[in-house]
């Protein structure tokens, strides 16, 4: 028997976190495990025409909203400071990003988008709104603020430790 399928995507993908008996917290911890992929999942399919992965458009973007704290960026990204740094590399080889020691904190690095990095970000930015409001059309006004103020919550809670 195959699995049905859900948006040409496997329903097992969907209802896994259903197929086992769990806990309420396991059940929403699956459930938020397997939106956060699939949201990742639908980025990278957003931005591959342009040559980027995910991970590289979210740091564009992350740039262009104003962040150049490496710290803050991973924070951002949900990554550590060596997978970042890699990151960072290879945006710079490939002359979309720059980084520069802060000339107030000399101890500090800042990283911003460059010409061509600016350039990109124009170019991938409606792309990612579309995939973005698409992935959320499903929710409501009143469910996307109740959702915005959970995941903050959580966020917080992860953060604080």
């Amino acid at each position: 028997m195959t699995n049905p399928k859900i948006g040409g995507k496997p329903a097992l993908m969907v209802t896994s976190c259903d197929a086992i008996e769990v806990s309420d917290q396991e059940r929403i911890a699956c459930g938020l495990h397997i939106a956060s992929r699939g949201l990742s999942s639908a980025m990278a399919d957003a931005v591959t025409p342009h040559g980027l992965s995910g991970m590289e458009a979210n740091l564009l973007l992350k740039l262009d909203k104003g962040l150049n704290s490496p710290s803050e960026i991973a924070t951002y990204l949900g990554i550590d400071a060596s997978n970042l740094s890699r990151l960072m590399r290879k945006m710079q080889e490939a002359e979309l990003i720059r980084r520069e020691v802060d000339p107030t904190n000399r101890s500090r690095v800042i990283i911003e988008l460059t010409a061509q990095g600016k350039r990109l970000v124009k170019k991938i930015k409606p792309d990612v709104r579309e995939m973005e409001k698409n992935v959320m059309s499903v929710l409501t006004a009143k469910e996307l603020t109740t959702l915005q103020k959970i995941l903050m919550k959580m966020c917080v809670s992860v953060l604080e430790g």
